[in-house]
């Protein structure tokens, strides 16, 4: 079995490569500031991707999880907040497009927002005292009722990557009108509303600072009827299993594209320095090319378990517990694979490797999120191994809610 990309992939990851060695020079300035890289985003409109995930009937450019990973993986190498929150847009877009509970005249008017209108559109799935480590937090506490024209909205999202920058919100709220805990209503919201929606400028993090991930509380605010998307009961199977390839394969290529940044640095690094008095570089001494060995081999199975689980969402398996399960593991490997480069590849890099003006302390801080990022490492690895045992993970601590 062969994972090299096919034509539409690798042309992809060409035009991802080029955009981010255009995002490069700029990211340690955004990441400073905490500001976001709003000529990024224009840049990869002008290139036609906020259109990426749209089907090519409806005006985009059909890319599939494949694809979409190849782009990724090659963006966040140049600058991954851009990259990360970016991801929310085709998450968005994507699931809206594809989504059977969507309506086709619903599918076609939110293409032609963003194909043709060029709007730029978050997906923010968190709220508060939720955590990966329990999927089932994930419900949504958003309230959504039912009034003249559209719906009024209320609840708190965190993390909303990119809030700012966007025109809409893709959610998803309770409605009041549903008995059902697990059912749901879908919808963009307008992200400006005064009064409505309140931005809290929380987000000063560790890494991946310009993503803007901050606090959004919503009070009222409105969504028109055109902007409701559909319903559907048990979210989480239907959210967190059947659109694992979408809701957070992203997840996946864009830590990967940074665990493979790191690795390019520290063998260029590596590869090249002479200590003082000896002729052969530094990468001959037997404590660094062990740790070097260990980060290839890594990163090399990553990178392949990542395309391993696009080809069962792709080609094999399509929406299934075999394609989660597959995303599962290979977040698990790429969050394994940053910590050894944060840990054997930053000893072997030395203090030089920390200095900003070299670049790499950039990638280590922004990979810090990575085996946070949902899911959370360890429930990749408590999941993957209960389905590894034939055991139902529907029935595991972590997935039950209070009564």
């Amino acid at each position: 079995m062969r994972f090299d990309l096919d034509e539409h992939s690798a042309r992809l990851a060409e035009l991802g490569a080029g955009l981010a060695a255009e995002f490069a020079p700029h990211a340690r300035e955004h990441d400073s500031d905490r500001s976001t890289a709003t000529e990024n985003l224009a840049k990869l409109r002008d290139a036609g991707l906020y259109g990426v995930a749209i089907p090519r009937d409806l005006g985009g450019l059909g890319a599939r999880t494949t694809q979409w990973l190849a782009t990724i993986e090659a963006l966040a190498k140049g600058d991954a907040s851009t990259a990360l929150g970016f991801n929310m847009h085709y998450v968005a877009t994507r699931i809206i497009t594809t989504l059977d509970a969507v309506p086709a005249d619903v599918k076609k008017r939110v293409a032609d927002l963003v194909v043709r209108d060029g709007a730029l559109i978050c997906a923010p799935l968190s709220e508060p005292s939720a955590s990966s480590l329990l999927p089932a937090t994930y419900m949504p506490t958003l309230s959504a009722r039912r009034v003249p024209g559209g719906l009024e909205v209320s609840g708190t999202k965190m993390f909303a990557s990119l809030w700012e920058a966007s025109d809409y919100a893709f959610m998803f709220a309770h409605p009041e009108w549903a008995d059902d805990p697990t059912h749901v209503v879908g919808f963009l919201m307008p992200t400006r509303q005064d009064g409505a929606i309140t931005v809290t400028d929380d987000w000063d993090t560790l890494g991946m600072r310009s993503t803007r991930s901050n606090q959004v509380r919503i009070s009222g605010a409105f969504v028109p009827d055109d902007l409701v998307l559909c319903e559907f009961g048990d979210f989480l199977g239907n959210w967190i299993v059947a659109q694992a390839h979408i809701a957070w394969g992203g997840y996946t290529g864009c830590y990967l594209g940074v665990a493979e940044g790191m690795a390019e640095w520290l063998q260029g690094a590596l590869g090249t320095r002479t200590a003082k008095g000896h002729v052969q570089p530094m990468g001959y001494h037997p404590t660094v090319s062990t740790a070097m060995g260990h980060i290839a081999a890594q990163v090399e199975a990553a990178r392949l378990m990542m395309y391993h689980a696009a080809w069962e969402a792709d080609e094999n398996s399509g929406p299934s517990l075999n394609t989660c399960a597959a995303f599962l593991r290979a977040k698990l490997m790429v969050g394994t694979a940053i910590h050894t480069i944060s840990t054997l590849g930053t000893t072997a890099g030395g203090l030089s490797s920390l200095m900003r003006s070299k670049g790499y302390e950039l990638m280590l801080r922004d990979a810090m999120t990575g085996p946070i990022m949902p899911p959370n490492a360890l429930a990749c690895a408590e999941m993957a191994g209960l389905i590894s045992m034939g055991l139902d993970p529907g029935q595991a601590p972590a997935l039950r809610t209070a009564s």
